[in-house]
């Protein structure tokens, strides 16, 4: 398929995000880059997530509907396939983008053809405790918050044999173990982490010996990969309280810190 240039497609995969997918899509159909489709595939919600996704009548809008559950990362790809722009940029069914995420990466990726990707600095809301922490990632780098990400529409595809499949895809795929990401200084999107402890992030990690295995071949072991299996683990099983405590003890200071109430006096109608 021919790709239209100057056209970014907005790939989002949704199951039962009735409570979420509103303000998510409104968040895309709000960027200051005018020129994207938005690519939505329903992986067999039973929930009123379609019926809310169908009001929105926007021509923006495509919605597939899949009669059984897929999974997200083969969605992804099956969106991938249907793509027309000439880039790509991934949307979780409940994350929040800022209005200028897509202008500022284009504007990136435009102006330095060596990358194939480009991320942004995401603030990762955590829903229970109503606060917003910046994840402070370095400009150089070759993992982002998936939400974040935006990559060149050049037959890329998702590995569906590895658990971690966004960093595999990331660390392997975009960048062949180099440095071919860029992440943007500005925080311009909003990972949520949320109340129900449903992120998929959070539940799809079993730690036996071929995941970690699998985990090591895609991240080199260091002491930054170690803590963060640590940190794959506590937010697994530990109680929230527990995970907090953890998360205060480990945010660096120079980490963007700020409450639900004070984000959404400057952004409002976003949450």
């Amino acid at each position: 398929m021919k790709k239209e240039k100057g056209l970014i497609s907005i790939l989002i995969v949704t199951y039962n995000a009735q409570n979420y997918i509103l303000s998510t899509i409104k968040s895309c159909l709000n960027q200051s880059y005018p020129k994207f489709e938005i690519l939505i595939l329903d992986n067999a919600s039973n929930d009123h997530t379609i019926q809310i996704i169908d009001s929105l009548k926007n021509p923006k809008i495509k919605l597939y509907k899949n009669r059984k559950n897929i999974g997200p990362y083969q969605g992804l790809n099956f969106l991938i396939d249907k793509a027309k722009g000439e880039y790509i940029a991934i949307q979780d069914h409940d994350d929040i983008w800022l209005p200028q995420k897509l202008e500022k990466q284009i504007n990136y990726l435009n102006q330095n053809k060596n990358k194939n990707a480009c991320g942004t600095r995401t603030f990762i809301f955590y829903e229970n405790k109503q606060v917003l922490i910046s994840d402070n990632k370095p400009e150089d780098i070759n993992y982002v918050n998936h939400t974040s990400l935006m990559f060149r529409n050049n037959g890329y595809r998702y590995n569906l044999r590895y658990l971690l499949t966004d960093e595999h895809f990331e660390k392997i795929i975009l960048s062949g173990n180099q440095i071919k990401i860029h992440c943007l200084k500005d925080i311009l999107s909003l990972h949520r982490i949320r109340g129900d402890r449903h992120n998929l992030s959070r539940t799809r990690f079993v730690f036996n010996q071929k995941n970690i295995n699998q985990y090591f071949l895609i991240n080199k072991p260091s002491i930054n990969s170690i803590v963060n299996l640590l940190g794959i683990f506590v937010a697994k099983y530990f109680p929230p309280s527990l995970e907090w405590f953890v998360i205060n003890k480990i945010v660096k200071s120079k980490s963007k810190k700020i409450s639900l109430i004070d984000f959404q006096k400057k952004y409002p109608n976003l949450i």
